[in-house]
């Protein structure tokens, strides 16, 4: 009932809603998609020349610079194929192939103990002491603060990419690690005295050895001690301790060497009167000797001439008497005499 007031309304026969049915399945719509009316025209050449332009541009990526004292690690799929060196070098675009540059010969350097603020201010007053890293125990059972800088370089650019992760963590790790190793070892009286260079020398053989056992590709280059001291908290008492001692070491020096000079002469003397002593045995003994073989010549010829040996000896001492300055000689009757006797005009002429 109601189509059929459609239809008069529209005016529209049965035969017009057929020929409308069919038409919808034979024929398509207007806001129908239509694969005809949207195709793309591989013949157009801006097209290919554009692709063609992204893959020069994608292949090109690939070419890298690498600068002098750097090198340049080529990772495949996260694995190292190859080294790139000062120059023009060539690898996969990515993704196939990713580029890590590096500065093999530049020097780096650790703060351990302190971190350091503005480069134009001197040490101690751009420093900012951190108590956690300075803070160490000697070998005596002393507290220090020490503050030093360590300079490493790369010298195995693979190991230094693959094997640790955290490159500068690990080497500021091993350093301090080996420093209290040192310190712990070694008396106060050293650290503070001037042998800092061999504790730097102890700490940098450490060092690199830790680091080498990492495999790490790190070299380390030396080990520069910038403050050692005790803790502000006690250092006036120590520098009172050490004065102290100092004044100790100071007496002990002045009496060793007190010592070092009274003792060789002394030792000296000594040696001297024993000398003296001994020329003078000898020579009491040669006299005695000399006496003894004299007696028992002359004794040997009194026994062969008695009076003559007498009156030689009478004349001899009569002699010896008389030598020397003039003499004069008063008779028995108290009369002076009638000549000066004198060594020339001997009484035996």
């Amino acid at each position: 009932m109601f189509n059929m007031v459609l239809r008069q309304i529209l005016k529209k026969s049965p035969w017009d809603d057929y020929q409308e049915e069919k038409n919808i399945f034979t024929q398509p719509r207007k806001n129908q998609f239509n694969l005809n009316n949207f195709q793309f025209n591989f013949n157009n050449k801006s097209i290919i020349i554009g692709l063609i332009l992204l893959m020069i541009a994608w292949l090109a990526s690939g070419v890298y610079e690498v600068k002098e004292g750097e090198e340049a690690a080529v990772i495949r799929f996260g694995r190292f194929v190859r080294k790139g060196f000062p120059g023009l070098n060539y690898h996969l675009p990515s993704p196939f192939e990713l580029v890590i540059k590096e500065k093999v010969n530049q020097s780096r350097r650790i703060e351990i103990g302190y971190r350091s603020g503005n480069a134009a201010k001197s040490y101690s007053e751009s420093t900012r002491l951190v108590t956690a890293e300075s803070t160490m125990l000697t070998g005596d059972e002393n507290i220090i603060e020490l503050n030093c800088d360590v300079m490493w370089h790369i010298n195995d650019l693979e190991k230094f990419i693959f094997n640790i992760y955290n490159p500068e963590e690990a080497v500021k790790t091993a350093a301090e690690s080996a420093i209290r190793e040192v310190i712990g070892n070694t008396p106060i009286a050293s650290v503070l005295s001037n042998q800092k260079l061999e504790i730097a020398d102890k700490i940098v053989e450490l060092t690199q050895k830790i680091l080498d056992q990492y495999t790490a590709g790190v070299s380390i280059e030396n080990v520069q001690l910038l403050k050692v001291e005790p803790p502000a908290d006690v250092i006036a008492s120590y520098r009172d301790v050490q004065t102290a001692k100092a004044d100790k070491e100071r007496e002990i020096n002045q009496a060793q060497a007190y010592n070092n000079d009274i003792l060789p002469k002394a030792r000296g003397e000594a040696a001297k009167m024993l000398q003296e002593a001994e020329g003078y045995k000898q020579e009491i003994i040669a006299r005695a000797e000399g006496d003894s073989k004299r007696f028992t010549a002359i004794y040997k010829q009194y026994m062969n001439n008695k009076q003559l040996t007498k009156d030689r000896i009478y004349l001899e001492t009569i002699e010896e008497i008389f030598k020397g300055p003039n003499k004069v000689i008063i008779g028995a009757d108290g009369m002076l005499p009638h000549m000066a006797v004198s060594p020339s005009n001997s009484i035996l002429k």
